[in-house]
């Protein structure tokens, strides 16, 4: 899929979370609030109007699906980001499928369906990882998105061989957090899980691009 195709996918999405919550809306008293946070456990912690709660999803989706049609007017490497439309069109997609998940949720506590949040939401943010995963390592330099270091943004070689290294990375947590979301684990250990993986898929790359830079700078002055 290119940009406009995504762009008219996002719209016609957009326009049926609107409807959905209008439909919804109309089935729920005034006055009544819907759930918009869940704890560990799946239970509902945290609550909206029910207008807040069915239509942020819509407008969440609208905004993040404005902001990556437009990435090409505001990234200035815009070469960069033609060579790295993969990863910009498997991020677009990821958050897509979260945000679907999300409205879903809304229009559960609207009805009083009894579904399992967390793991839907495990599988949701999986999948976005896997995908994402999938093109970080074909990207190219670019200040908008990606592993943004001063490292990588410095180095175009850093930056390619830190995004394979984090797109493997991404992938395996993206998978473990699908492999979660059918097993029996305790609501308690999801957040440290989910914690641990994030902290090793964000935190080796930063630490490794900056090994990649000063042994690129070592070779450098070396030779020199």
């Amino acid at each position: 899929m290119n940009r406009k195709s995504m762009a008219l996918v996002s719209l016609v999405l957009v326009i049926a979370m609107v409807a959905i919550a209008v439909w919804i809306a109309g089935t729920v008293p005034d006055g009544a609030s819907l759930p918009v946070h869940w704890d560990a456990n799946g239970n509902p912690n945290g609550f909206a109007g029910k207008w807040t709660a069915l239509l942020m999803p819509a407008g969440i989706t609208a905004a993040v699906s404005l902001l990556f049609y437009f990435l090409p007017v505001i990234e200035p490497r815009e070469s960069h980001l033609q060579k790295s439309k993969g990863l910009v069109i498997a991020a677009w997609a990821g958050i897509l499928l979260v945000m679907m998940i999300v409205e879903l949720m809304a229009v559960a506590g609207a009805l009083h369906w009894a579904l399992p949040v967390q793991s839907l939401m495990l599988v949701g943010v999986g999948l976005m990882f896997v995908l994402i995963g999938n093109q970080l390592g074909k990207s190219r330099s670019m200040f908008l998105v990606g592993i943004r270091t001063p490292w990588t943004l410095s180095s175009e070689e850093v930056w390619i061989k830190t995004h394979r290294l984090g797109g493997k990375l991404m992938m395996f947590a993206g998978l473990i957090m699908v492999a979660a979301a059918f097993l029996p684990i305790p609501g308690w250990a999801v957040p440290i899980l989910i914690i641990g993986l994030v902290t090793v898929m964000a935190g080796v790359p930063i630490v490794y691009s900056y090994i990649l830079w000063r042994r690129q700078q070592a070779s450098g002055q070396a030779s020199g």
